[in-house]
């Protein structure tokens, strides 16, 4: 495969250097959903004085290809001032969305306290293959200010056959002063003038209390990625106000409560959670968390219930999920959506293993249980 001998020539670069030690980890993983298996080589280590090298390559999937999602070189000042990344990476700049790209990225530091992003490149097409005129730019200058916040703004632009299919500008701007915080985050879609990605939080903490005024605006194209029932369900295009509190209770004792407020085709509805985060040991390794939640979505609201505890032992460690929802309106899809999620883990030396099993009853499945198996291990060459 091209891209696994892509990979192999970077990694056999660092191998040859000095400057710091090569690192490799293998990651081979079976599912039970289509059936799929894949073999996930990653790597990075030094080339020469101030330029290393990075790669993550996926060789073999339910396709029977391969596939590289990450490989770059990367050269970097020794005082991180300044840094060049080549090859295929993810960019970020700002409140922008992060890109996958062919191409080259950079970021300096410079006087008077600014700091200059630039990224370039073709959007990564699976296979190393390319599509002519496809091709995407954006950067972003930000200044600090002081040692207490920052203020910057981002653009990107992105076509597709030589369409342009993206235009936006990013602003973000964060400050600490005191108990007192403030972060902003907005993106306009410049194609069509509109506030497309919006967060506002402002934070307070009184000792082992910290309270949060937040606002949020979020269009379909920037929803964040699914990662249990509730964040299929609660993660929508909406717009939302709220009010949280973050109470200390206890050295391992973590409570949380939120209400707010969400708006969607202009109609208001209640959306609202608490949590309790009990610690079973004092570095966090082990938890047990349970949530309530409501979220009012008009024709589609839903309360829901949450628990989950994760236990280390010795080598090995335990977690189970467990998320039960009742909707609002039946409309033959049931009247109680279970989700669950049961894992074991464990470590030996050099070694790692996991394996976890996924059931779930959804507005979309039925039933479905995804199994995953997952092994590997780390080399580091001198």
């Amino acid at each position: 495969m091209r891209a696994a001998l892509t990979v192999a020539a970077i990694l056999a670069l660092a191998a040859s250097a000095h400057a710091e030690p090569l690192r490799l980890r293998g990651d081979a993983l079976a599912s039970a959903q289509s059936p799929v298996g894949l073999l996930v080589l990653g790597g990075d280590g030094g080339v020469a004085p101030g330029v290393s090298a990075e790669a993550l390559v996926w060789m073999g999937t339910d396709t029977e290809h391969g596939d590289a999602l990450v490989m770059a070189v990367v050269a970097r000042r020794a005082d991180r001032r300044a840094e060049v990344r080549l090859g295929r990476l993810i960019a970020t700049a700002g409140a922008l969305r992060p890109q996958h790209v062919d191409g080259v990225a950079g970021r300096a530091r410079l006087p008077a306290r600014f700091d200059v992003e630039a990224f370039g490149g073709v959007p990564v097409v699976p296979q190393l293959g390319v599509r002519a005129w496809d091709w995407l730019a954006g950067g972003r200058v930000g200044r600090r200010l002081g040692d207490w916040g920052g203020v910057g703004v981002a653009a990107l632009e992105r076509r597709s056959q030589g369409r342009l299919d993206v235009r936006e500008v990013g602003f973000d701007l964060s400050a600490a002063r005191g108990k007192q915080d403030l972060a902003v985050r907005a993106v306009l879609d410049a194609i069509d003038p509109t506030l497309a990605d919006v967060d506002a939080v402002v934070t307070r903490r009184m000792g082992g209390l910290r309270v949060e005024l937040a606002g949020q605006h979020r269009v379909a194209s920037h929803l964040l990625p699914a990662t249990s029932l509730f964040t299929v369900l609660g993660d929508v295009a909406s717009d939302r106000v709220g009010a949280a509190v973050r109470w200390k209770a206890a050295p391992r004792l973590d409570l949380a409560a939120d209400v707010g407020a969400r708006a969607i085709d202009e109609e208001f509805a209640a959306d609202a959670y608490c949590r309790a985060v009990l610690r079973l040991d004092d570095a966090g390794k082990g938890a047990i968390t349970g949530e309530l939640r409501r979220t009012g979505v008009v024709d589609g609201g839903w309360t829901g219930a949450r628990l989950a505890v994760r236990v280390p032992r010795g080598a090995f460690t335990a977690a189970l999920e467990g998320e039960l929802v009742v909707p609002d309106v039946d409309r033959g899809r049931g009247t109680v959506w279970p989700w669950g999620l049961a894992a074991l883990g464990w470590t030996h030396g050099a070694w790692d293993a996991a394996m976890a099993v996924e059931a779930s009853s959804t507005p979309a499945d039925r039933y479905r249980v995804d199994v995953l198996a997952q092994l590997g291990r780390r080399w580091e060459v001198p």
